[in-house]
């Protein structure tokens, strides 16, 4: 039996309850039951979905109340870094530079953001907004470090309006896995989830093209044989905010913070301790409450 299959077998979703240890060879229990005494080594925020400038949506608004909760997380309880995972504007490129001036400027902590399927660059030359790197100072695939963490952000978005969801690129992927082999842990950051729609108990809106399914699954198959990922994150389903768990890999999801539908608006947090104890909840900041919480207890380097 393959890895991909023995994954697809092996597939959880949880809701929060404890998993049994025979399920899973890593810990996995109940965060509510855990009171991480210390103060986080490292603590940050994913949010996506945004789309800012869909019609008939107030996203102006909608900007500049994810700013002030991102911002209030800074201050209430710190925050090292904000990723924005994808579909920051929909289909406006003027609007990433919009974001970027009037309302991502306004952070007061880093942000890295995600190229999603609506995040279309105009590729105009000398326009300000002719490509990801011009807007953002770095690709649409990109790996930043912060302090013993790396966070990889990967692309799954497709040329302007074609409707496909695609793979991430697995080539680009494998050379910064074997780059940060030692790295204490590695988070990936993905717009699409690669599993394919629909399928094994996954949600709707995952890689579905014919040509794109096994790119993805090779894909999965590469974030599940790679011993010190310790969790990859998704946007695009704004229903979603829980956790699924395929190959001893979680797959969180953080609903979505702007758009026409979806669940509660909201955000993830994700904090971790000097023993390597990571904690991840879901913030519905609509109605100022917190949702779907884990623990996340996985060895540095297994």
């Amino acid at each position: 039996m393959d890895l991909a299959t023995s994954s697809r077998r092996n597939f959880l979703k949880a809701s929060g309850a404890a998993v049994a240890a025979t399920s899973l060879p890593l810990r996995w229990v109940r965060a509510e039951d855990v009171s991480p005494s210390s103060k986080p080594k490292l603590r940050f925020a994913v949010v996506s979905d945004l789309h800012y400038g869909q019609a008939n949506t107030p996203f102006d608004k909608m900007a500049g109340e994810l700013v002030e909760w991102i911002n209030k997380e800074k201050q209430d309880k710190g925050l090292d870094a904000l990723f924005v995972n994808g579909d920051l504007v929909n289909d406006t490129a003027p609007g990433l530079v919009i974001l970027r001036e009037q309302f991502f400027s306004k952070l007061k902590m880093p942000y890295y953001c995600i190229k999603g399927n609506h995040d279309y660059v105009d590729q105009t030359p000398g326009s300000p907004s002719e490509s990801w790197e011009k807007v953002w100072g770095y690709p649409s695939n990109h790996t930043v470090k912060i302090g013993d963490f790396v966070f990889v952000m990967a692309d799954s978005s497709a040329p302007a309006k074609s409707n496909i969801y695609l793979a991430a690129d697995a080539g680009w992927l494998q050379s910064q896995f074997e780059a940060h082999r030692e790295a204490v842990s590695i988070f990936v950051l993905i717009h699409i989830q690669q599993r394919k729609h629909k399928v094994d108990g996954w949600p709707q809106h995952g890689v579905s093209a014919d040509e794109e399914v096994p790119k993805a699954e090779a894909v999965m198959k590469l974030l599940e044989s790679t011993p010190n990922l310790r969790a990859v994150f998704h946007g695009h389903n704004h229903n979603e905010t829980g956790v699924y768990v395929s190959g001893e890999r979680r797959y969180f999801f953080d609903s979505h913070a702007g758009g026409s539908w979806g669940a509660k608006r909201g955000y993830r947090i994700v904090e971790v301790y000097d023993d390597h104890k990571a904690v991840t909840y879901q913030i519905n900041a609509e109605d100022n409450g917190e949702t779907s919480r884990h623990e996340l207890n996985t060895p540095a380097n297994p």
